[in-house]
């Protein structure tokens, strides 16, 4: 509502005048006001006041984010920082999310190489009942074949470790590659410390077993090595067991009878490389060489083991000591081959 004006005529005209005039001048700035308050009210939901004083430099338009980008209203630029917010935290989580999935793939990939520390791990092996593809190795779900159990073994553990084998022929050419472990053993599942190997066969058969690049105790126990003209071949040798270029072996009730004589190139027992291989409580009979050491591996030999009709005893070379303690290379066609190696027996020394 504006201002009245004066008019009637009861004032001097010059009077009436001016006082109008003012009156015009009041209405513009009223309405400029008007106008004024109008604007205010439509960005009163865009503007910002500082605190701390009333200049019109504290008044900040509100619309306009950190990058010069500049909204329709407040709200809606709220509303898209609330957003990225929002995107940004689940974004966040994903990869936190994907960092913990990749810290258990790694931590179980950890426990793949190095295994639980000093736990014992059992897997077990059944050519009857096992199965390669369902099973995972336990007693309940044994594997079918030797060599899918040693696929299991952690390339280094310290735990103990055990594979039981049920009695049957296993014709595989076993290798174990580059294992650093505390203790590994493989074994038939029941105890044959009392059998005569000279009159029986053990319960487990295996056509060949190779320790290669390993670190660490390795032991066979209650093994039979059979079809042996199709053992595996290393260093141009067939071999029905051998340890080479590092790691112990420890061969215990183990036996060799099948004839190798017509076999060319054939060891029952070859070690190399700084290898060790301790043979005890054995039976060997009719092979072409029982024992071969070279490059600079050690091989003992003990008196508990027992055998005949063998061509070679042993053969030293390149390095190799080998300590014979038994009497079964006694009756060996050739008892002894050396050729810079060592070998002693019984207080003697072979060279």
């Amino acid at each position: 509502m504006e201002l009245l004006k004066l008019i009637k005529n009861r004032i001097s005209s010059e009077w009436k005048k001016t006082f109008n005039d003012n009156v015009d001048i009041l209405n513009r700035i009223i309405r400029g006001q008007n106008q004024k308050i109008d604007v205010t009210n439509k960005r009163i939901d865009n503007v910002v006041l500082h605190s701390g004083g009333d200049s019109q430099n504290e008044v900040v338009d509100a619309r306009v984010n950190n990058k010069g980008e500049t909204f329709d209203t407040l709200e809606s630029r709220l509303l898209a920082a609330e957003n990225r917010h929002d995107e940004d935290v689940e974004n966040t989580n994903g990869t936190l999310l994907n960092q913990q999935k990749q810290m258990e793939q790694l931590n179980n990939g950890i426990g793949k190489l190095m295994g639980t520390y000093g736990a014992t791990i059992d897997l077990f092996v059944s050519i009857e009942k096992g199965d390669d593809k369902n099973g995972d190795g336990t007693e309940e779900k044994p594997f079918k074949t030797i060599q899918m159990a040693i696929n299991q073994i952690p390339l280094i553990s310290s735990s103990k470790i055990t594979i039981w084998v049920d009695d049957g022929v296993y014709l595989e050419n076993i290798i174990l590659t580059n294992v650093s472990c505390t203790s590994f053993t493989l074994r038939c599942k029941q105890s044959v410390d009392s059998i005569d190997l000279s009159k029986n066969d053990l319960p487990v058969k295996v056509r060949s077993f190779g320790f290669v690049s390993c670190n660490g105790y390795f032991q066979l126990y209650g093994i039979q090595a059979v079809d042996l003209v199709n053992a595996n071949l290393t260093d141009g040798i067939k071999c029905a067991f051998y340890c080479k270029l590092g790691g112990y072996l420890a061969l215990n009730k183990v036996k060799i009878s099948e004839n190798t004589k017509g076999i060319s190139n054939y060891n029952a027992i070859y070690a190399n490389g700084n290898s060790k291989i301790n043979i005890y409580q054995s039976y060997f009979s009719n092979q072409s060489i029982l024992v071969h050491a070279a490059l600079m591996s050690d091989v003992l030999f003990l008196g508990t083991n027992s055998g005949s009709s063998n061509s070679v005893g042993i053969i030293s070379d390149s390095g190799a000591m080998v300590t014979d303690a038994s009497s079964t290379t006694a009756g060996s066609t050739t008892r002894y081959q050396v050729s810079l190696g060592m070998i002693m027996s019984q207080g003697q020394v072979f060279s």
